[in-house]
């Protein structure tokens, strides 16, 4: 039946919305859900929950309207829906919050699960349930299922131990969202609190915008410019030798020359600490990085891995073919 998918969600809010999900998505998917598919008389229940949420390929988030106040009333006690989610991020399922009926945001999460702030999420209302269920369904059908998907995530955590810099390229088109929440939804796990997200900001030209936007993912106050950056985030690997990853998206519509400043920071901190990791998404910009000035690239240290398409890996030729509107002779940008 194609993927398979956990639906967690409040009994306090969201029962009849997550029966009405379950009865129509059950028609095409292996879905589970609790109250539906039942636990036999002797099974303990987080055994179970446990069980089928390993072998779910996609986890929704059903968040409704007081799942804030559930998710703080309960710091003290147990909280199986919090459970829920910490095995999901455990696990290489992919997260996709629901906002039911108009919710715009979560107001409060617990520290164990802040990373869903940083996924896409998927709104839903009960008077466009249909129209959103079939755009739910086409989100749905863009995740690979883990098996074809495992080894790509772990040779990509595999490698970042080994390497501590890591380029991952992707072709026009080829959808990687669910590989990369996956990804980062592990590292998150194991980075803990010195995992950053960054977004490089789209069509920036001013250095001062676009640094400070890159130092507020980083959670720098005062920094405005590459020098104020590179201070700061010396500070902080020197006050502390825990790892810590910088996970860099949207490089392909940076200013160039900005881009290739920070990309010659980011070189010189892995040179320099130990503990410092990276890894940058993106494709021909990211390549340019990576090839477009032979040795003197900022980035040409780096190890490349390529996201599979439709169940193969994206090798070397392949990727040479995407990566020739650089303009250089492909001999010198053979990866």
């Amino acid at each position: 039946m194609g993927q398979k998918l956990f639906i967690s969600y409040r009994r306090a809010d969201s029962t009849d919305f997550a029966g009405r999900l379950h009865d129509n998505l059950s028609r095409e998917y292996d879905v589970f859900f609790d109250t539906e598919d039942g636990i036999g008389a002797g099974e303990r229940f987080l055994n179970v929950i446990t069980k089928s949420i390993k072998e779910a390929d996609i986890f929704l988030m059903v968040i409704g309207e007081n799942s804030a106040k559930e998710f703080k009333a309960r710091e003290s006690e147990e909280d199986y829906v919090l459970k829920e989610i910490i095995e999901a991020k455990k696990s290489s399922c992919f997260i996709i919050p629901i906002l039911k009926n108009g919710i715009k945001n979560i107001e409060y999460l617990p520290k164990e699960i802040e990373f869903i702030r940083g996924l896409s999420y998927y709104e839903f209302s009960h008077a466009k349930f249909s129209l959103n269920l079939n755009g739910l369904k086409r989100e749905i059908e863009k995740y690979h299922p883990k098996i074809e998907s495992e080894n790509f995530i772990q040779e990509v955590i595999y490698q970042l131990e080994r390497e501590r810099l890591l380029v991952l390229f992707s072709q026009e088109f080829t959808p990687i969202e669910s590989y990369l929440n996956r990804i980062k939804g592990l590292l998150s796990t194991k980075f803990n609190h010195n995992f950053y997200p960054i977004s490089v900001p789209l069509y920036v030209e001013d250095e001062e915008e676009y640094f400070t936007s890159i130092a507020e993912d980083c959670g720098f106050a005062m920094t405005k410019k590459i020098n104020d950056w590179n201070r700061d985030m010396r500070k902080r690997l020197k006050s502390s030798s825990e790892p810590l990853l910088l996970f860099v998206e949207d490089i392909e519509d940076g200013n160039e020359e900005l881009d290739k400043r920070f990309a010659t920071s980011l070189r010189n901190l892995k040179n320099r600490f130990n503990h410092f990791h990276l890894i940058c998404v993106g494709k021909k910009g990211l390549a340019n990085l990576v090839h477009g000035e032979g040795h003197l690239s900022p980035l040409n240290s780096s190890k490349e891995l390529f996201f599979p398409e439709d169940g193969f890996k994206l090798g070397e030729d392949r990727i040479v073919q995407q990566f020739n509107t650089l303009g250089r002779d492909t001999k010198k940008t053979t990866m």
